[in-house]
């Protein structure tokens, strides 16, 4: 079957297409608002579009119920929630150690504002976590290591976010490709290892995604010129460090202690 043996690359088409097309659409006034937020949810309609052609309802069970996986250990909720806040409070260290940090650049008004509505950014980094890593990463991790998957998985996912940096008028218009790009792609191996520590736990990959988004806050006081790349900078520190703790399979390694008869 064609879905089945494509799955991949219709998965990434599907959601491309969706998203871009709503990105186009919301040039017209009329769609400007309401479009663009719905093409955020292109990952979790493409997922759910293709799982149910290649592999059918139970499928859809399943990937559904990898959103829903909430036991897992306590470490990991520590990881998804308390690294963001980490490298943003090392980027605010950093910048203000060369005195590229001010307090007065971020616009405490609007965030005091965005507040009671912050569980939005939670919703839709679970519409796209549900494909990116609900759906498509334990398909490249069943044919690729878990370094490769993630290189690859990163890079699709920041090629999907291209227009936002690359036409004007848009969310990341004012974000210098490259860096941006790095950036996604070496977050990527975070999600992996979230991903396989948690046994595919959608739900904790999405509360991650909704923390980064979050933390940016601390990168608006940094200047503009630095703070592309320091956030680069700070996510692939994290991510070296993360492979030489794990391995190249981005998974614990255990030690003689944990495996020792008791």
């Amino acid at each position: 079957m064609f879905a089945k043996q494509h799955s991949l690359p219709l998965y990434f088409a599907f959601a491309c297409v969706w998203f871009w097309g709503c990105i186009a659409l919301g040039y017209i006034q009329t769609f400007h608002f309401w479009v663009p937020l719905l093409g955020a949810l292109a990952p979790a309609l493409s997922a759910l579009v293709v799982t149910s052609m290649a592999e059918g309802e139970p499928a859809v069970r399943e990937l559904g119920r990898s959103l829903r996986k909430w036991r897992v250990g306590w470490q990991w909720y520590l990881v998804a929630f308390g690294l963001p806040i980490a490298e943003g409070l090392m980027a605010v260290g950093v910048a203000s150690a060369f005195g590229a940090f001010k307090l007065t650049r971020i616009n405490m008004e609007m965030l005091r504002a965005t507040l009671p509505s912050i569980w939005i950014v939670f919703l839709f980094a679970a519409g796209e976590e549900l494909g990116w890593r609900g759906f498509a990463l334990p398909r490249l991790l069943a044919v690729r290591s878990a370094i490769a998957a993630s290189l690859i998985l990163g890079g699709l996912h920041a090629l999907w976010h291209w227009p936002l940096l690359l036409l004007p008028h848009q969310f990341l218009s004012d974000l210098p490709l490259a860096p941006w790009t790095a950036s996604v792609i070496a977050e990527a191996l975070v999600f992996t290892w979230i991903a396989r520590g948690t046994g595919g736990s959608v739900l904790l990959a999405a509360f991650f995604h909704g923390m980064v988004n979050i933390t940016m806050v601390f990168y608006d006081g940094v200047d503009p010129h630095w703070m592309p790349w320091l956030k680069c900078g700070i996510s692939v520190l994290v991510t070296v460090v993360l492979v030489r703790a794990t391995g190249p399979e981005l998974v614990r390694q255990r030690s003689r202690s944990d495996t020792a008869p008791v």
